[in-house]
C-alpha cells in the first residue's frame, strides 16, 4: 500500500509540470513588437513636418496684436503685409484677405479651384477687397523662391498666373519652363532663382503667419487694413468653404 500511494503523488506531481520554454517564446515575440512600435511612433513624430522651422530663422519683427473680436468660430487674428503681390485696387477696398499658401498643399489647390474664383468675381474684380498673396513654405523653397522672382522680375500678372499652375512642379526644369512660358526673361530668372535672392522675403512671409496663428496651409488672415498694410481681423485656418468667406467679408463691409 505505500508503494501505491508514492507512485500515485510522483504521479500527481508530473501533471502539473509546465514548459515555461514554450510560454516565453510568444511572449519575447510580444515583447519584441512593442519595442519595434514605440521605436517607429518616436522616429516617426520627430521627422513629422512642422510650421515654424524656418520661421523661426528670420529676424524680421513681424508681430501685430490684434484689437478685434472673433467672428463666428473663427478668432481675432492680425498681420501685415508689404512688398508682395496683391489683387484689387487698394484705394477702394476696405477689406484685405492674406492667404498663406504652400505650392505642394492639396488642400492650398482645392482653395484655388473652389473657393477663390468666387470671391475674385464677387469682391475683388467689384473693388471691395484685395488679396494678398504670402508664401509659407513647409515642404521646400524651391517654388516659393521661384515665385518671389517672379513677381520682383514681372510684376503682380505675371505672378498670379505663375501661381496658378506652379503647384506641385516637379523640380528645376519643370519650373524654369513655367518661368519662360509666363514671360520672365530668363536670365534674370535663373540668376534670382539659382542665389535664392529673396529668402530673406519667405522666411519674413513664414514668420508673419506663425504670429497670425497659422499651423498650416492655407491660412488666412481677413480684415480691414491701413495704408501701411496692418490687417486687423480673424484667423480662417484652412480650406473653409466660400459661405465662411462671405460671413467673414461682409462682416466687414
Amino acid at each position: 500500500m505505500p508503494k501505491s500511494k508514492k507512485k500515485e503523488s510522483k504521479k500527481k506531481s508530473e501533471e502539473v509540470v509546465i514548459n515555461l520554454d514554450n510560454i516565453g517564446t510568444p511572449i519575447a515575440i510580444l515583447i519584441s513588437g512593442i519595442i519595434i512600435a514605440v521605436v517607429i511612433f518616436f522616429a516617426s513624430k520627430n521627422n513629422t513636418p512642422t510650421t515654424t522651422d524656418t520661421a523661426e530663422e528670420s529676424t524680421v519683427d513681424t508681430t501685430v496684436e490684434s484689437t478685434g473680436e472673433g467672428i463666428g468660430e473663427f478668432e481675432a487674428a492680425a498681420t501685415t503685409f508689404g512688398d508682395v503681390p496683391v489683387l484689387g485696387d487698394r484705394d477702394t477696398a476696405k477689406v484685405a484677405i492674406v492667404e498663406h499658401s504652400e505650392f505642394r498643399c492639396s488642400y492650398c489647390m482645392r482653395h484655388l479651384d473652389e473657393t477663390f474664383p468666387s470671391i475674385l468675381e464677387n469682391y475683388i474684380d467689384t473693388g471691395d477687397v484685395i488679396y494678398v498673396y504670402k508664401e509659407f513654405a513647409m515642404y521646400g523653397d524651391d517654388i516659393a523662391n521661384a515665385a518671389k522672382c517672379v513677381y520682383h522680375l514681372g510684376g503682380v500678372d505675371m505672378y498670379k498666373e505663375f501661381h496658378v499652375n506652379a503647384f506641385n512642379l516637379e523640380d528645376d526644369d519643370a519650373i524654369y519652363a513655367l518661368a519662360k512660358e509666363v514671360g520672365v526673361n530668363e536670365s534674370d530668372f535663373d540668376a534670382c532663382y539659382s542665389s535664392s535672392q529673396y529668402q530673406d522675403e519667405i522666411d519674413a512671409d513664414k514668420q508673419a503667419g506663425a504670429d497670425a496663428g497659422i499651423q498650416g496651409t492655407p491660412g488666412f488672415v481677413v480684415g480691414t487694413f491701413d495704408e501701411d498694410g496692418n490687417v486687423d481681423g480673424v484667423l480662417i485656418p484652412g480650406a473653409y468653404p466660400y459661405d465662411s468667406f462671405v460671413e467673414v467679408i461682409e462682416s466687414y463691409l
